[in-house]
């Protein structure tokens, strides 16, 4: 067979494989994409083309989009997306207390997490305080809008006296605390407020009993220690104390470390109670005696 009768065959098998392909593609899977396409096209015609029900379906999203928002705004907490560092350490400022030179804060970044599919942020605070502050700093981390979570706490009481030999009870502390957030923002409202961080009058669970620091005599009150009394009078009794300085005292009247509890005019008496670093003493004078101890109670 000659060359170009091998080759007129080759084009005629080729041609009719291809017009084979075609057909099977054009019968059978264009065809129904094509079928596809058009039941999209009528669903979509059908459902879309008036405004008005395109209008009332974005209305009904809208409303769907509030209650969610809604619910998560009353909620206790929210997860933040993908927040910043800086809002922590401002958090933690604003809420350090850091109001003496015997107080300060000292927070340090120390990895990023996951857990339970959500991100943290972990973070080492620390530093001292007075109890007020250090328990308001731990309230406002646990009781945050922003969801953050002490994970260990270390609390440690120190006592600092001052120059004027003024004892100040302070307490040391170091927390370790995680900041969540999630890469979405389908578990925090679009706008929030934070909740109310804060905290009434607390017991200070770590002021010592007894101490063995004396607050100093700074409000010059009459010290009773080595004083006597005077004479008694139906407007008080006047005491002198170890320098020689004579004072008129009623009752209730203010002493250093306690007060003038008792005017005794039958037994010509009176009696103060004082608190000497947490012991409770009962001291009496006497006309002509010098002060007499009546007892003690812790």
């Amino acid at each position: 067979m000659k060359r170009n009768n091998k080759t007129l065959i080759v084009l005629i098998i080729t041609f009719v494989i291809i017009t084979a392909i075609g057909s099977i593609y054009s019968l059978f899977i264009q065809k129904q994409q094509i079928q596809d396409s058009v039941t999209k096209l009528d669903h979509l015609r059908l459902n879309y083309s008036d405004l008005s029900k395109i209008s009332s379906q974005l209305k009904n999203a809208q409303e769907k989009a509030t209650a969610v928002d809604s619910f998560l705004f009353s909620g206790r907490f929210t997860i933040p997306r993908n927040i910043s560092q800086s809002r922590f350490y401002n958090f933690i400022d604003t809420w350090s207390g850091d109001h003496s030179i015997y107080t300060f804060t000292n927070t340090e970044y120390q990895n990023k997490g996951v857990e339970n599919g959500f991100n943290y942020y972990s973070y080492k605070v620390s530093g001292c305080g007075g109890f007020d502050e250090v328990y308001g700093l731990i309230y406002a981390i646990e009781h945050s809008k922003d969801l953050m979570k002490i994970q260990t706490a270390e609390l440690v009481t120190n006592t600092i006296v001052d120059s004027k030999g003024v004892p100040h009870y302070i307490v040391k502390f170091n927390l370790m605390v995680k900041e969540y957030f999630s890469q979405s923002d389908q578990y925090a409202a679009i706008v929030y407020t934070e909740n109310n961080l804060r905290t009434g009058g607390l017991y200070n669970a770590f002021f010592p009993l007894v101490r063995n620091e004396i607050r100093p005599n700074t409000e010059h009150l009459p010290d009773i220690q080595g004083a006597s009394l005077i004479s008694l009078v139906p407007q008080g009794a006047f005491i002198m104390d170890a320098s020689g300085n004579t004072t008129l005292m009623e009752k209730g009247d203010p002493v250093y470390l306690g007060n003038l509890m008792d005017i005794d005019y039958d037994h010509e008496s009176v009696t103060f109670v004082l608190n000497k670093g947490g012991i409770v003493e009962f001291e009496t004078l006497k006309l002509g005696q010098l002060n007499k101890k009546e007892g003690n109670k812790k």
